[in-house]
């Protein structure tokens, strides 16, 4: 029973993308998420630290879908929106923020101390605004949260991020993992303009190769997976998340294309079948 539910669990977090080398972490569940603010003036005005403190998930303006594997990340709206009229969130004369507000939404975990981690997934898109700041991150402290260290990733559009911690340490006492946003705290009403970002499990780039026989293009992809072998393809398997075949082609040529427009947003796992054998990789539907 115990190896079962860890194999469960590896395969919950590997949708997610949230796997620590060699160890099974906790529950990617939306309550199995933390999140914390930090807090600072604009550098107009010095850009001191105010406060830090912990925060909702939501209100740090971060979506977890485990069952499709997607977290959106986005700037903070939430002391915009609870607080317009107050000056120490909101400029009054110009209506813009008046705070530089760091998000952080991570998993954190005591039983990963004194490990070497790493930190993988995908990100499918960036349409955040360049004014912000994203990454992923390890976060490791000691036991009063006094001492920080830290490695981090660029979000790039389009690529993996892969972060690894190896400076352990007697003190350390947890292990911190996840995304951070920063910048200015942002009107609601900036929101379809100020962008966000979607993140994933680990996949094949666009127009990336299986290995030197088998293409497949674009992906992540809205509405079309195209894919190449040098032998005709005998069979695609297309499976989702739970296990369930939502597609199965048997086109017996060497280009075929397959629509998924009717698909829900999430990973899929594709099977791919010619004389030269089986291979199977990771496909995206945005």
């Amino acid at each position: 029973m115990k190896n079962q539910y860890l194999f469960s669990a590896l395969i919950a977090l590997m949708s997610l993308g949230l796997v620590a080398q060699n160890t099974v972490v906790t529950d990617p569940s939306s309550d199995g998420f933390i999140a914390f603010a930090n807090v600072f003036d604009l550098p107009a005005d010095g850009g001191a630290f105010i406060f830090g403190s912990p925060w909702g998930v939501p209100d740090v303006q971060t979506v977890v879908d485990a069952g499709t594997g997607v977290i959106v990340l986005q700037p903070n709206f939430n002391t915009y929106a609870d607080n317009p009229t107050d000056p120490f969130w909101v400029n009054q004369d110009t209506g813009e923020g008046n705070k530089l507000f760091s998000g952080s939404t991570f998993l954190e975990s005591t039983d990963l101390v004194g490990q070497e981690l790493t930190f993988t997934g995908g990100v499918l898109e960036n349409t955040l605004d360049p004014s912000y700041v994203a990454v992923a991150f390890i976060r490791v402290f000691n036991a009063d949260f006094s001492v920080l260290k830290e490695v981090t990733s660029p979000l790039v559009e389009g690529q993996d991020f892969s972060i690894t911690f190896t400076d352990i340490a007697p003190e350390d006492t947890t292990v911190q993992y996840g995304w951070e946003v920063f910048g200015v705290n942002a009107n609601p009403a900036d929101e379809g303009t100020l962008g966000s970002i979607v993140l994933g499990p680990t996949v094949l780039g666009v127009n990336d190769v299986i290995d030197a026989s088998i293409a497949i293009f674009p992906n992540p992809s809205t509405s079309i997976w195209n894919v190449s072998a040098n032998t005709p393809i005998e069979s695609i398997a297309i499976v989702n998340v739970l296990g369930q075949r939502v597609s199965f082609e048997t086109p017996n040529t060497t280009n075929v294309s397959i629509a998924n427009s009717h698909l829900t947003t999430g990973m899929y796992t594709a099977t791919i079948t010619t004389a030269e054998g089986s291979k199977t990789t990771k496909l995206i539907k945005k």
